[in-house]
Formats: structure tokens, C-alpha cells, sequence
């Protein structure tokens, strides 16, 4: 299944084109993850416990845009971003979205821009990984008729510690 993802950072404009997301950073690659390090322990009545969550950065690739400069600076500055948003949509039909990442708390923790001069690229990429302190998850079910079932969610707060 061919998708689109799109990001939305306060004030930092990208360059989509998409009717759904004006002005959004049109997104390559992404990847988000979170681990348990230290599960398998073993508590006194002896069942298997875990303990903190370790969030990793979200990481994005993207084509250098206009954002680039305000992604940097907001890396430079350690300046908060109170909200950011990814959107995975279908790539074909009407585009319906069908995932969505709500982050909170959020800080730029690199941006690193690179490319090859003469080669088959068409411009350099911006490799950027964000810190956050809180992730909502959306997933939306669609049936085969296309239409949408129902959203199944969750949240973590990285910060406490908790979610639901």
C-alpha cells in the first residue's frame, strides 16, 4: 500500500502541495520507536516486570525546503515546540488519513542536511530527529468498502512515566 506522510511544526512552514495539508513538510522516511530495557526482571512472586519506557528521537527525512533554516535554528536555540503533528495517508483515492502522531513537549535534537553534488538527486535531504515528551497514536480503521470504521488510540507521557 503506496503511502504519503506529512509533518506540521508551529510556525515552521514546509512546501506540500497537498490540498489536506498546505504548507506542511512533506516526509520520505520516518522512523519512531520505543523499547523496555529493562523488562525481564523478576519481581518477588516471581512474574517477569518491566520498567521504564525509553522513547527513542523521531526521525524524519525530508527534501531541503524552507523549513530548513527554522528546523535549524530551533535546533540551535534548544527553543520548545509545543505541538507536532504527523499524518500517514493513503497515497491514492481521496487520500484518507489513517495514522496519525501527535507529539508534545518537543525540542529539535539534530538536523544534519546532505547530498551529492552532480549526482541523480534533485537537492540535498535533511535528515532531523525530534525530542518529545508526550505521543498520542491514532489509527483509523477503514472497511473494504472504504469507509471509516472506528480509531483505536493510545498516549504515553514520556515525562510521568504513564499513559492510557
Amino acid at each position: 500500500m503506496a503511502f504519503d506522510v506529512f509533518i506540521k511544526i508551529k510556525d515552521c512552514p514546509g512546501e506540500s502541495s497537498d490540498d489536506k495539508h498546505k504548507d506542511w513538510i512533506e516526509v520520505m522516511s520516518f522512523a519512531l520507536g520505543v523499547s523496555q530495557p529493562h523488562g525481564g526482571q523478576m519481581s518477588a512472586t516471581g512474574s517477569i516486570s518491566g520498567g521504564r519506557a525509553d522513547f527513542q528521537d523521531l526521525n524524519f527525512t525530508k527534501l531541503l525546503d524552507k523549513s530548513t533554516p527554522k528546523l535549524c535554528f530551533l535546533c540551535a536555540k534548544g527553543e520548545h515546540i509545543p505541538e507536532i503533528i504527523i499524518e500517514l495517508c493513503l497515497a491514492t483515492g481521496d487520500k484518507s488519513k489513517y495514522m496519525e502522531y501527535k507529539f508534545t513537549q518537543c525540542f529539535v535534537t539534530s538536523v544534519q542536511t546532505g547530498g551529492a553534488a552532480g549526482g541523480n538527486d534533485s537537492r540535498p535531504v535533511d535528515q532531523v530527529s525530534i525530542r518529545f515528551g508526550k505521543v498520542e497514536w491514532t489509527y483509523t480503521e477503514f472497511g473494504k468498502d472504504g469507509k471509516k470504521k472506528g480509531d483505536a488510540k493510545n498516549n504515553w507521557s514520556v515525562v510521568e512515566n504513564k499513559g492510557g
